[in-house]
């Protein structure tokens, strides 16, 4: 289990992965996404029967007991479900590891959860801490079907690649639990989400540096803008200084035009101006 090269789970994955296949002990099992085949072989190791999915044909040896399917597991797999529900066939285990769009995921779940051979059925969704996959799994009706007794997609939390992947989100397991037989009370809830989603604080913690950097960048902003409007008022003060000034100066001129035209010297040389003016009028 700690020492297999290809198998694309972290070592806290691997152990939860491997304790529930030894648990189940599953007749029938399904995986979505065989890739290098690492947890096919898990798969294989507890269950009497196993049908495995991937776009691509994987160039593996597997025992008699395993029928891999190539093609898309979208057209594949309602069929193959279809076809073990016309049996009454109970599906006991599935790991959902396919399409990694959230498109993909959520339809992987959703033909899980709509077939009649998903009775009594363990579902395993990997990579739930990603971005993409969350989306598609957070986006399923889980409370529509009452054969989900909970949907735990944070079961095993993921991880922020660092020297691999690095600043990407991956890993996590997501648990699923259908029990026809044994449906949720009314007053259960189908998802379990009673904790902050472990991806999210992931997420934070990738883009806090960012944020930091944006958050500078607005106090920078914040501080030439308070400068620029400490100098605009300071230009106002000075504006209405002079207008005040200019104020002044307009009424001491009011004052001495008053006076003038009161004077008794311009009284008395009022009809010169007449003249004057009348002169200037002829010309």
């Amino acid at each position: 289990m700690l020492t297999d090269p290809v198998w694309q789970m972290t070592y806290g994955e691997r152990a939860a992965f491997q304790g529930v296949l030894e648990e189940l002990r599953p007749a029938l099992a399904i995986e979505i996404g065989t890739c290098e085949g690492a947890s096919l072989r898990r798969i294989a190791r507890y269950s009497s029967e196993v049908h495995s999915f991937d776009l691509v044909e994987p160039q593996l040896e597997v025992p008699d007991h395993v029928t891999l399917h190539t093609g898309d597991s979208h057209a594949l797999l309602p069929e193959v479900l279809e076809r073990f529900a016309v049996e009454g066939r109970n599906v006991d285990f599935v790991l959902v590891d396919g399409d990694h769009s959230a498109e993909g995921a959520r339809q992987d779940m959703e033909d899980l959860l709509r077939s009649d051979a998903v009775r009594e059925t363990i579902i395993i969704a990997h990579d739930t801490a990603n971005e993409l996959v969350r989306a598609g799994l957070d986006a399923v009706d889980y409370a529509a079907h009452e054969k989900v007794r909970f949907a735990e997609l944070d079961m095993v939390p993921g991880h922020l690649g660092h020297r691999q992947f690095p600043g990407e989100l991956w890993g996590g397991l997501g648990l699923v639990v259908v029990s026809a037989s044994d449906p949720r009370d009314a007053d259960e809830t189908a998802v379990r989400d009673w904790y902050a989603h472990h991806a999210r604080a992931l997420e934070a913690a990738r883009d806090a540096p960012t944020r930091a950097e944006e958050h500078a960048a607005l106090q920078e902003r914040a501080h030439v803008a308070e400068l620029r409007v400490a100098e605009l008022e300071a230009e106002l003060a000075r504006v209405q200084q002079r207008k005040r000034e200019a104020e002044v100066e307009a009424l001491h001129h009011e004052r001495l035009v008053r006076d003038l035209t009161r004077s008794p010297s311009w009284q008395v040389t009022a009809p010169l101006r007449a003249l004057k003016r009348a002169a200037r009028r002829r010309r």
